[in-house]
């Protein structure tokens, strides 16, 4: 276990707060890329500066959408990249729907955001672990994700409660989504790697994602619960971890029709570790959102200056 992470005490899942999801990133900070702290412009607007960049990397939760609903405003922004030639992606940590299914999301709600505009830490959990070559039974924790990511394997959504059946098959276990995860589901998932350690694989490293009026336990919420108590091998996808990165820029690539140098790239997003760290670590321009998100009821500057994560721009509003 990571001595930072030892010696924390863990909140409720249901009691998450700012300042005790920033502890828990902070004890996962060992297992995260190392960057230089960025120059820390001000800016009032994203749109202000859109003339900086040649392409904006968005994240989901925080800055086109809070829970359920899109932040006020993306509209008009994604139609201002538009006349500025800016080429959007999103990069998102959420690996409960497949790409298709997020795009769709995104249609409902009239943005124009295309599939292939969509990369998520459910793509870089299916390239980076399934790999040719086989790892045994892979059971997926989530319960609301959509299919498994290859048919074969096996999905908590499709046992009873109380069936050990899953707990007993599974080589490995995979946290696509923490939609629906309950104590319950958590002690359960305990008491089988405690009975038989087997590697844990976290899709999505996010511990809290921004809700209207909460902060909601994601899987990285989740893992750093386990491994307080399990010993086992806990691998990680998505931000901050340059895979995920590496994945954008691939389609990036793509979608622009030629490579866009790092520097003209900015990813805008509202978590110092995962956005804003993972984006420095990439060679991009980093950009944290501060109205929307983790930092919508401010303390922006002071997690700054805890944790010494430090974009190359702080912006208010889209």
């Amino acid at each position: 276990m990571l001595p930072s992470l030892a010696s924390l005490t863990l909140p409720a899942s249901n009691a998450i707060s700012l300042d005790a999801a920033l502890a828990i990133y902070e004890a996962l900070r060992p297992i995260m890329p190392k960057a230089a702290p960025g120059a820390r412009r001000m800016a009032d607007r994203l749109s202000d500066i859109l003339p900086q960049f040649d392409a904006l990397i968005l994240d989901g939760f925080g800055v086109i959408n809070v829970g359920a609903d899109p932040v006020d405003g993306i509209h008009e922004f994604l139609d201002l990249a538009a006349s500025h030639n800016v080429t959007i992606m999103v990069l998102t940590n959420g690996a409960t729907l497949e790409t298709e299914m997020t795009a769709q999301k995104y249609a409902n709600w009239n943005l124009p955001i295309r599939p292939h505009h969509v990369v998520s830490s459910r793509n870089a959990f299916i390239r980076d672990f399934l790999e040719p070559g086989g790892f045994g039974q892979v059971g997926i924790l989530s319960k609301q994700a959509s299919a498994p990511p290859l048919a074969g394997m096996l999905s908590l959504a499709d046992y009873d409660v109380g069936d050990d059946d899953f707990w007993v098959q599974a080589d490995h276990f995979a946290f696509l989504s923490a939609m629906d995860w309950q104590e319950d589901d958590q002690a359960r998932l305990e008491a089988a790697l405690q009975k038989r350690p087997r590697p844990v694989h976290i899709a999505n490293p996010d511990v809290t994602s921004p809700q209207s009026t909460f902060y909601a336990p994601e899987p990285g919420y989740w893992a750093a619960r386990l491994m307080q108590t399990c010993d086992v091998p806990v691998h990680w996808y998505g931000k901050p971890h340059q895979p995920a990165y590496n994945l954008a820029f691939d389609a990036l690539r793509i979608v622009a029709g030629g490579d866009i140098p790092r520097h003209k790239v900015g990813m805008v997003g509202d978590s110092l570790h995962t956005d804003i760290l993972g984006a420095s670590a990439a060679g991009m321009q980093s950009i944290l959102l501060t109205s929307y998100g983790l930092f919508r009821e401010g303390g922006a500057l002071q997690a700054i200056e805890r944790t010494g994560i430090c974009p190359d721009w702080i912006v208010d509003k889209l």
